[in-house]
């Protein structure tokens, strides 16, 4: 049987890779607020830090080609928990689009709610 941590972290991990594909999709900003706590931070490069609080200034911040990518992927994915109902995920990004090439490393935290969905309270991301 599975441990709890075993649990939490594919759950964790399933929405990290739910936030990366909204985060590169062509129209990112209403998939990006599904996923995110009402008073989220999220941190790009050379981008001021958005958040739902001001959804205008978000979603015009995110509108398209917004973090556009051809292809994604992420590498050493690991999570790091804060008691039962937060954590913290960790991983390498590398993306392309055309001949662009986008290298960073990222990084997470969710609070999972009483109903037991995970929200994402900041997401940050440093270019390499």
């Amino acid at each position: 049987m599975p441990a709890m941590n075993d649990w939490l972290r594919d759950d964790l991990f399933g929405k990290e890779r739910d936030l990366c594909t909204a985060i590169t999709s062509a129209n990112s900003a209403p998939a990006v607020l599904k996923l995110c706590a009402p008073d989220a931070a999220l941190m790009f490069p050379k981008t001021e830090i958005l958040s739902p609080e001001d959804e205008d200034a978000l979603k015009d911040a995110m509108r398209p080609p917004f973090h556009r990518f051809d292809d994604f992927e992420t590498e050493d994915m690991k999570a790091h928990f804060i008691g039962l109902m937060g954590g913290v995920v960790t991983y390498k990004i590398k993306a392309s689009k055309g001949k662009e090439k986008y290298n960073a490393t990222a990084s997470s935290t969710w609070n999972q709610g009483a109903d037991g969905e995970w929200l994402l309270v900041a997401h940050s991301e440093t270019q390499l």
